[in-house]
């Protein structure tokens, strides 16, 4: 395993296209996909077009989160790939309301994903497509009944500027190592 990281993660270019359809899942617009990924909204478009064409998959925005813009099987295997890149570099994939990055921007461990309102509501099933690794919350009032919480734990972080924030992270090995080192498990599960 890699060191923890100390400079932002890097996407590999030969990975950018996939973890795009992730970004476009994740945000649902390719406006917010393209600010992610430091590119132009036209560019993103094009690009998943291309990608679109070249693996068979069609948006249906009919679908629910997570499966907008890549619903086959073997996607899921695909983005299992490129996390584990990712997660190797010592990078987990966080989502949240906007307003809780704020204290996130010299966590170079963290590769984050702003969360509208809508998206929010769905966490658990983000978290159980592999499309976040863990989503922050500022409490645990953000719970969900019944979110498959035998998938999930719960970690506190303390980032530098802001108040405590309460990661809840899928039950994967390498995912609660990393985030174990910057926080303190406080229940699983």
């Amino acid at each position: 395993m890699a060191p923890p990281a100390s400079s932002p993660y890097r996407i590999p270019a030969c990975l950018r296209d996939l973890v795009m359809v992730d970004l476009l899942e994740l945000t649902g617009s390719t406006t917010a996909a393209a600010q992610l990924l430091n590119l132009s909204q036209p560019s993103v478009s094009r690009r998943y077009r291309s990608l679109a064409d070249d693996l068979g998959l069609e948006r249906q925005t009919q679908r629910p989160y997570g499966r907008r813009y890549s619903d086959a099987d073997w996607m899921a295997l695909l983005r299992r790939g490129v996390n584990r890149h990712r997660l190797s570099c010592g990078v987990l994939r966080i989502g949240g309301l906007p307003g809780l990055a704020d204290g996130l921007q010299d966590c170079h461990w963290i590769q984050w994903v702003p969360l509208g309102r809508s998206a929010k509501k769905h966490w658990s099933q983000l978290l159980q497509l592999d499309l976040l690794d863990a989503v922050a919350l500022e409490s645990a009032d953000g719970l969900e009944e019944g979110s498959a919480s035998e998938l999930l734990v719960q970690i506190e972080i303390r980032p530098a500027t802001t108040p405590p924030l309460l990661l809840v992270c899928r039950r994967d090995p390498l995912i609660l190592e990393i985030a174990g080192r910057y926080g303190n498990t406080l229940e699983s599960g």
